[in-house]
């Protein structure tokens, strides 16, 4: 029989959570660790296939360019596009265009602006690591994204 602990399973003043598990006497295996090592987040299913979709405007340079600013993100507050081209082997004139546009759509959003220089952020709405009251309270400070391929409102005429 296991030894019962007082423990909480989240920690209410982070929301970490806690991993409940106690070693069973007489069993000497080794825990098996299921991270894989550093910070690790969540993402909006919903949010990820609507940008994979075919019909989405996202090309494959520009779901790159995301990931790359959406992990960043949580690294060190955001990324720039040159930074983004250097890591990504893209140019910085492709990467600046790309960021514009994912940032037109709310996909991303303007971390810091030093004169010329911008610096984006993930919408929370996409890719978070906060816990579940933070990413509801930064969600709720920004508009929904939306997608290039799926624009709403009026529709332009020929």
């Amino acid at each position: 029989m296991r030894e019962q602990r007082g423990r909480e399973l989240v920690n209410t003043a982070t929301g970490e959570v806690h991993e409940l598990w106690e070693h069973e006497k007489g069993n000497n295996d080794q825990r098996r660790p299921y991270n894989f090592g550093g910070r690790h987040g969540q993402f909006s299913f919903e949010g990820v296939l609507a940008m994979l979709h075919a019909d989405s405007g996202i090309t494959g340079d520009a779901f790159r360019v995301f990931w790359y600013c959406g992990v960043m993100t949580y690294k060190k507050g955001g990324a720039t596009a040159k930074e983004a081209a250097e890591h990504l082997g893209l140019t910085p004139q492709a990467t600046r265009r790309i960021a514009k546009e994912l940032a037109e759509n709310k996909i991303f959003l303007v971390a810091d602006r030093i004169g010329r220089t911008i610096k984006y952020k993930a919408s929370p709405h996409i890719v978070s690591s906060l816990s579940g009251v933070e990413q509801s309270e930064e969600a709720a400070a920004y508009h929904l994204p939306t997608l290039p391929g799926r624009r709403t409102g009026a529709k332009r005429r020929a």
